[in-house]
């Protein structure tokens, strides 16, 4: 994700604008209302008077953006076909420097996410934010799965067709496999230094999309 606030819209939006910018440059541990203050245009004592904290801030801040993300989805954002889209999200989120022009995202930005994601395990306000958070990325990739599987059963000739059957495989567990991949590669990504594996998992998860998405009921 590129930066999403270059053109505030209000107060807030400059506010979060200033969090993001803060929040990619210096991460989680060393990010402070002040070091946000430096990244804002108007007087820094507005940051105080809208939030009482960095905590507060970068809640709202993430809040925002995942509204961003359900309302572009929602619209038919990302001009690609579903397979285009699974594998664009495989490399996004193992390999971010991997994706370049307006749907490669900020690899400094997918770092502090993960330390934000480590504050979850003793911050109930960043859990429910991380909650909502999968299952609306779980949701977009459960559609996606479904639209690709469709298009690999009508591509298929119908003699070679893979029906559903007892061994059929729901959309539900492909999606919730690749997100489950898609976080470990994250976090593999953002406190690693070797590159190497990237490629491999890539390919290890093409190969499993390949396997899988034939054998997928896109109306289960």
């Amino acid at each position: 994700m590129k930066d999403p606030f270059a053109e505030p819209a209000d107060t807030r939006q400059a506010i979060l604008g200033a969090a993001f910018r803060a929040l990619c440059e210096h991460g989680y541990a060393d990010l402070t209302i002040s070091r946000i203050g430096e990244e804002f245009d108007k007087s820094p004592s507005l940051v105080y008077h809208h939030y009482d904290g960095k905590d507060e801030l970068l809640v709202d801040l993430l809040g925002f953006l995942l509204d961003g993300f359900e309302a572009s989805v929602s619209a038919g954002a990302f001009d690609m076909t579903p397979r285009e889209r699974l594998d664009t999200y495989v490399a996004a989120t193992t390999d971010p420097d991997s994706i370049h022009g307006e749907y490669g995202p900020d690899g400094r930005f997918m770092t502090a996410i993960i330390e934000l994601r480590t504050q979850a395990a003793t911050d109930d306000a960043y859990r429910d934010h991380f909650d909502r958070s999968d299952r609306v990325f779980g949701s977009f990739l459960e559609r996606t799965v479904r639209e690709a599987a469709a298009e690999v059963r009508e591509a298929t000739r119908a003699g070679e067709r893979t029906d559903a059957s007892d061994d059929a495989v729901l959309p539900a567990e492909v999606a919730s496999t690749l997100q489950t991949l898609a976080i470990g590669g994250m976090l593999r990504w953002a406190t690693t230094t070797d590159r190497e594996w990237t490629d491999d998992t890539q390919r290890g998860i093409r190969r499993y999309l390949e396997t899988v998405l034939p054998k997928v009921d896109p109306d289960a």
